[in-house]
């Protein structure tokens, strides 16, 4: 499935499918996820990782790093990969048969967002993170999926970033525990900008004879 121009000469068109290839589902990374789009993910993880190591406060304790880590590496890494290709494709077009429980869940943006309750971890294993800055970045990422999903696809785009925007601009009105500045932000960008948006799931655009999607070439509107 390709996408579609109207009018007179525009960028080249761009592979898009929105068929969710067979198997297992993968609520990560999007079922059928190149090798490309993996390192995507794993580098923006690893780096965002890096940069916690050097600016978290040398006071925090073996738990506190324990817990800030497994949030850090979900949450970063989630903003790439809720942006993949392969994850727009599986949050966004209908679910095949069968079709659990946990499926239906995952796949209702409202519901996914809802689930991370990260803040409210945070403010149990981090000392400075106050209820108060939990329950705020906890209702920001929920609001802003909720107005999103509220309003034509075309507007999607730019609301969710005006939401992302407005959220940074207001992150001072809250006590943001130490090392802990990125992360309401961070969390707006996964949940709202990478997640909630629907957009075409861009694929690589495939080479007579080859069966490996990252080896087939690439092409760009």
């Amino acid at each position: 499935m390709e996408e579609t121009r109207r009018g007179g000469p525009g960028p080249a068109a761009v592979p898009v499918d929105w068929v969710v290839p067979p198997g297992p589902r993968d609520w990560l990374l999007g079922t059928g996820a190149t090798r490309g789009e993996r390192v995507v993910v794993w580098a923006t993880t690893a780096l965002c990782v890096a940069a916690l190591v050097v600016t978290a406060p040398a006071s925090w304790s073996w738990l506190t790093w324990l817990v800030v880590l497994l949030v850090t590496l979900d949450v970063t890494g989630g903003v790439a990969a809720n942006a993949l290709g392969s994850a727009k494709r599986l949050y966004h077009a209908p679910l095949d048969p069968p079709v659990t429980r946990l499926d239906r869940v995952l796949h209702d943006h409202l519901a996914f967002t809802a689930m991370h309750v990260h803040p409210f971890v945070l403010a149990v294993a981090v000392p400075d993170a106050s209820w108060v800055w939990a329950l705020w970045w906890y209702l920001v990422p929920l609001g802003g999926v909720v107005l999103v999903r509220s309003v034509p696809v075309y507007l999607q785009r730019p609301v969710a970033l005006g939401v992302a925007a407005v959220a940074l601009v207001a992150a001072p009105l809250v006590d943001t525990p130490e090392g802990l500045a990125w992360f309401g932000p961070v969390m707006v960008l996964k949940l709202v900008v990478a997640h909630a948006v629907r957009e075409e799931p861009y694929r690589p655009a495939q080479r007579p004879g080859s069966a490996d999607p990252d080896a087939q070439g690439r092409t760009r509107g």
